[in-house]
């Protein structure tokens, strides 16, 4: 994040914020049709996810025909660029991989251009070691994507992928407290600037991003949050936020 421009940087912050306050893939799919056009220049948008065999289990879109995805799934497994995500588990794009020459050569190309698109971003969505989505979007047009623009992409996709993995972790660890109670007495007792760091730390929040929504340094909010976890009783952000969601 520090790579991109600073009228650039507290608006990614507030987003980073949204997405991050999704407790449900539901709500992250909202996220992501809200965020992702805002600051990711692209003609289409598209988040997928797959079952066990990397079939479509949910699709959802903005700026993209029905027959367009159900024409693109005939041909998913022949993406170049989404093979490279099976192999590498990484964000790519076009030009990334092929030179402009080769790019227009491509299979996925001609696909695209049949519905006046012409390159591509996708980023994986992994959890457990494996992909089970991805996040998608594409292009019309002679101009690329520009350079800022792939910076931006590339951090959502990250911080998507980190609350993608989130979810599913609280989904399976969805267990109660051995003190129910004590972590909600304690919670009320702490100073009200300690409660807000502890509101935005359980949404996923990196410190920079707490730092900015509240005004104050990362050295303060490492100090709140060192006074949040003596309190509670907890070593990490997992457990913080597994007692306080348990409590809610």
């Amino acid at each position: 994040m520090n790579s991109l421009s600073i009228q650039m940087q507290q608006p990614l912050a507030l987003a980073t914020a949204q997405i991050h306050r999704s407790r449900s893939l539901h709500e992250l799919q909202k996220a992501f049709l809200s965020v992702a056009p805002k600051f990711v220049h692209a003609d289409a948008y598209g988040l997928y996810l797959f079952d066990d065999n990397l079939e479509i289990r949910t699709v959802i879109s903005h700026h993209a025909q029905h027959r367009f995805l159900t024409e693109y799934e005939k041909i998913r497994r022949e993406d170049p660029l989404f093979k490279f995500l099976l192999q590498k588990k990484k964000f790519i794009h076009s030009l990334e991989i092929f030179n402009h020459k080769d790019w227009l050569r491509q299979p996925l190309h001609d696909f695209l251009s049949r519905w006046g698109l012409d390159y591509s971003i996708e980023a994986p969505l992994v959890h457990d070691g494996r992909i089970s989505g991805t996040l998608n979007f594409a292009i019309g047009g002679s101009q690329y994507f520009g350079e800022e623009s792939l910076a931006v992409a590339r951090f959502l996709c990250s911080e998507f992928n980190a609350s993608y993995r989130r979810i599913l972790e609280f989904e399976k660890l969805k267990v109660t407290t051995k003190n129910p109670g004590l972590a909600r007495a304690s919670i009320q007792r702490m100073p009200l600037r300690t409660r807000q760091v502890l509101e935005l730390l359980v949404t996923g929040l990196h410190n920079y991003a707490i730092a900015e929504s509240l005004s104050i340094s990362e050295n303060t909010v490492r100090y709140h949050i060192k006074h949040i976890y003596k309190t509670l009783g907890v070593h990490n952000r997992v457990q913080l936020t597994k007692q306080v969601l348990t409590e809610r």
